[in-house]
């Protein structure tokens, strides 16, 4: 994250088009934010375009405005989110979701900074920072044509992807105390801090809803939580089998393959009470590679 973090502020002293890429509740919108924050636009508008739930038939009118008169419902001049956003920035945001048509019609505010409002003839040019997010998968519509690929370069100028929380393990405890501490200040009742078993648990989880789910947890834990001390039962997550903790301990420390198997049949042995013929069966071979193995082991 370090490295994401280093290039959007970089970007942020430009006004090149982003593109942010991640999975659903990995930070996207933060991230965007944060950009515009940095930036020389700091002062003017920030406006998002949810383009996932904007109705095709009102597209238009929310982007780019309209003329009273223009449709039905039009009985005065509104403006739209890429006027409102006039010095500042655009975030369109899950721009994926747009169906073909809907791209063609943004592909021009997106290259030239201008637009009509619907139902007028005068064309208005807006200088605006544009930020698109969307999911990984963006760039497989792309290939298979259905996400327009003369949109997705204009977009794509500089791309930022945000990696999942399972692939930083190492951000859970810190994001988590962040979360924590703006938890315990909004609900009253003292900060609150996790115990051990709770961090643990924390970072054994796989977190598919990513920090948006994080938030979520913790939030819950908090209100649930009358000491100071959250333990992992006050977490609700589900404990995974011991197999399964030991495959992600040996992926986080880095275990080579040897390691792994080697630290597997010392608690075998365990289990067997140093008995090496039950452990030798329990782990599938004979007594001679059994013992093969943990001399070499003890190398």
């Amino acid at each position: 994250m370090s490295k994401v973090i280093q290039l959007a502020e970089r970007v942020a002293a430009t006004d090149a088009n982003v593109l942010v890429t991640g999975e659903s509740g990995a930070g996207k919108s933060l991230l965007a934010e944060y950009i515009h924050r940095l930036g020389g636009r700091r002062d003017r508008p920030l406006v998002t375009v949810p383009c996932a739930n904007l109705p095709a038939e009102l597209f238009e009118s929310e982007l780019f405005g309209h003329e009273a008169g223009a449709h039905t419902d039009a009985v005065e001049r509104r403006i739209g989110k890429f006027e409102a956003a006039d010095g500042g920035t655009v975030v369109l945001d899950g721009v994926g979701a747009l169906t073909s048509p809907l791209q063609a019609k943004l592909l021009r505010v997106v290259q030239e900074r201008s637009f009509e409002r619907l139902g007028g003839n005068q064309v208005l040019k807006v200088d605006v920072r544009i930020i698109a997010t969307a999911d990984e998968s963006i760039e497989q519509e792309v290939k298979a044509g259905r996400f327009r690929e003369d949109l997705y370069y204009r977009l794509n100028v500089v791309h930022i992807r945000i990696p999942p929380l399972r692939e930083r393990a190492d951000d859970i405890g810190p994001i988590g105390s962040d979360i924590i501490k703006r938890l315990s200040t909004r609900y009253g009742g003292g900060q609150r801090r996790l115990t051990t078993e709770a961090r643990r648990m924390l970072r054994s989880h796989r977190w598919p809803g990513n920090v948006r789910e994080l938030a979520n947890v913790l939030e819950s834990a908090v209100i649930a939580t009358r000491g100071r001390d959250i333990g992992a039962e006050a977490l609700g997550l589900s404990r995974g089998t011991p197999a399964e903790e030991a495959a992600r301990e040996a992926f986080e420390k880095r275990w080579s393959l040897a390691a792994l198997e080697s630290a597997y049949i010392r608690e075998v042995l365990k289990a067997s009470r140093g008995n090496k013929s039950r452990a030798a069966a329990i782990l599938g071979i004979n007594r001679k590679t059994l013992l093969l193995k943990l001399k070499r082991s003890a190398r």
